[in-house]
């Protein structure tokens, strides 16, 4: 008789030990039951997409109610609805005007309509210009280095210490600064009442002429000059009005003709278009036989303004 196992061909490739067969049926029950117990990957992901689903309803229901509420406040705002039919009507006349240079460009425009157009865009053009700050500044320097040019030609008539140094014009400061080679001296360092004199008599008959120049210029073509000999001679005492009573130099009066005679040859260039009143103390002695030097009025020994007024 031939025994069951022996006929188990399991059992012959374990050798003939079932316990071995056994044990390896219990870990597979185990693993079975392991593997059972966990959710599966399908099952977890089904999950979370429903949940994320859920989330983003929530959210587009917050959106809405959320929306709800802005157009029901812009309904009941007097001022919103201000606003939006002010931008309403702000479109439509845009598209009016648009549709309205679609038409005039569509139109047919006569001769005289076009250099209408043409006189107007030239003049577009010149304002431009006459507005224009980078022009604005290049006229002013070329202005200033005119006016420049005309007082470093005037200061070497005057008694001036340095008669060959250039001269700027500051007009945010309303001085002038002296160009001496590394240096540059404004009007109140150099310290001489010489040359205050020298550089005021030529940057202001130097700015006159540069008016002159000028056919549409709204500066009066005036210029009084109040003892300009004062740096020279010295004051003379409260009522004396004697000869005596002025004791000149030979080098003061030199300096003192310098500037009548600058004044003079600038009046008579000018072709009668520059009047220049002079207020001094000195007499004709000093000034007389100069060209474009007359006297009009002696007041030594009376007031400017007479007493009977």
């Amino acid at each position: 008789m031939v025994d069951d196992e022996s006929d188990d061909p399991i059992s012959a490739l374990s050798g003939g030990d079932r316990s071995k067969l056994l044990r390896l049926c219990d870990n597979l029950d185990a693993l079975d039951v392991r593997l059972k117990s966990l959710p599966s990957v399908s099952g977890t992901l089904d999950k979370e997409m429903l949940r994320q689903r859920s989330a983003t309803e929530e959210v587009l229901t917050r959106l809405n109610e959320t929306r709800n509420e802005i157009s029901n406040l812009e309904r009941d705002s007097e001022t919103a609805r201000r606003a939006t039919d002010h931008f309403d009507r702000i479109e439509r006349f845009l598209g009016r005007l648009e549709q309205a240079l679609q038409l005039y460009d569509r139109a047919d425009q006569s001769s005289d309509l076009r250099t209408e157009i043409a006189t107007l865009r030239k003049q577009i053009e010149d304002l431009q210009k006459i507005i224009s700050e980078a022009e604005i500044r290049r006229k002013l320097s070329n202005a200033l280095a005119r006016v420049e040019s005309m007082t470093s030609q005037m200061v070497p008539q005057l008694d001036a210490e340095w008669p060959d140094a250039p001269v700027r014009l500051i007009i945010d400061d309303l001085t002038v600064k002296v160009i001496r080679g590394s240096r540059d001296d404004y009007l109140w360092e150099i310290g001489s009442g010489a040359n205050w004199l020298a550089y005021h008599i030529s940057l202001t008959l130097a700015l006159q002429k540069f008016f002159l120049t000028e056919p549409q210029h709204l500066v009066p073509s005036f210029l009084v000059y109040d003892q300009p000999s004062q740096v020279y001679f010295p004051k003379r005492t409260a009522g004396d009005d004697t000869p005596e009573g002025l004791t000149l130099r030979d080098q003061d009066v030199v300096a003192v003709r310098k500037v009548f005679s600058l004044l003079g040859r600038e009046a008579e260039s000018a072709g009668g278009r520059l009047q220049i009143i002079v207020l001094d103390h000195a007499d004709e002695g000093v000034w007389g036989d100069l060209p474009g030097v007359a006297l009009t009025e002696e007041w030594r020994g009376q007031a400017l303004v007479p007493s009977e007024w």
